[in-house]
Order: structure tokens, then sequence, then C-alpha cells
């Protein structure tokens, strides 16, 4: 079984086509996933759910999610930015943040979510280990080298 079976992602994505096609592949992962196509639905969710993990496409329309990267980093909550321009796409404070180049690939998409919730490392912006965004979950777990997110049974 999957490290993302029944994991519950949030997915903003403004362009319908293209979150159908992401959803496909988060259903495929074996995740429940929940849309949101604008940055009020996308804060909304983050504030009324409770996710594993999350997939921000960086440019919504006129606008950014880095709003509700925030809040994810805030809620402790892994997340990856997706965008078509790399990570040259990401703002500099947030490039620590694992990005999915778009076209969204299924074999990548997996990797970077599996990476999210077993690696020791958290994303942080700015890049530093200190200040800024200290989440309560770091270094709390007893998971094999101590910090970062465990990857433990879905809910």
């Amino acid at each position: 079984m999957s490290v993302l079976e029944g994991r519950r992602v949030l997915l903003v994505e403004d362009e319908s086509m293209v979150a159908m096609l992401a959803e496909d592949m988060l259903l495929d992962l074996g995740c429940d996933v929940v849309v949101a196509m604008r940055l009020d639905q996308a804060l909304a969710q983050v504030e009324a759910g409770d996710f594993d993990l999350a997939v921000l496409d960086v440019n919504l329309g006129s606008t950014r999610s880095y709003p509700v990267a925030d809040a994810l980093f805030e809620r402790c909550v892994p997340f990856l930015f997706a965008t078509g321009y790399g990570l040259e796409g990401v703002e500099p404070d947030y490039r620590v943040v694992p990005v999915l180049q778009k076209p969204y690939q299924h074999a990548q998409m997996r990797r970077l979510l599996e990476h999210l919730l077993t690696c020791e490392d958290l994303p942080r912006k700015g890049g530093s280990s200190g200040g800024g965004f200290n989440c309560g979950c770091v270094g709390g777990h007893a998971d094999k080298g101590g910090g970062g997110y465990r990857a433990d049974a879905a809910r």
C-alpha cells in the first residue's frame, strides 16, 4: 500500500481541464481530493478542512496562491507548487517548496507527494531553518530520523 492511499489532498488549480487531469491522477494514487479553483475557495478549504497534502497552482488567473501556501505553512500541511515555468515561476521566498512541472505527469506527482510525506526536511519559506514558519510538527514525531512529517496510516 502506498503512503498516499487515503490521504486527503487539496488541489488548487484554476484551469478546469487541468484540474480534472490532476484530480484523476490523485484519485489513481488513492487520494481523496478536494478541488478549489479560486484563491478565496482555496483559503476557505484550508480554514475548514483537515488536509494531509496540497498541490497549488502558482498562478490563479490574475492572482497567486501564496496566501494559501502561507496558511498551509501555519498548519504544517506539506504541499508543492505546480507551474509550467518550473522553479523560475516561484517567488524566491518560496523556492524551497518542491515544484511539480506542468504539464502534470503521474510518476513525478507520485514521487513528489511521497517525498512530502516521508522526507526529513520540510519546505520552509525563505529557506531558513529558523524563524518565519516554525511548525509544531517539526521534530516532534517519532519517525525514523526524528524530524519531518510522518507517513503513518491514513485516517
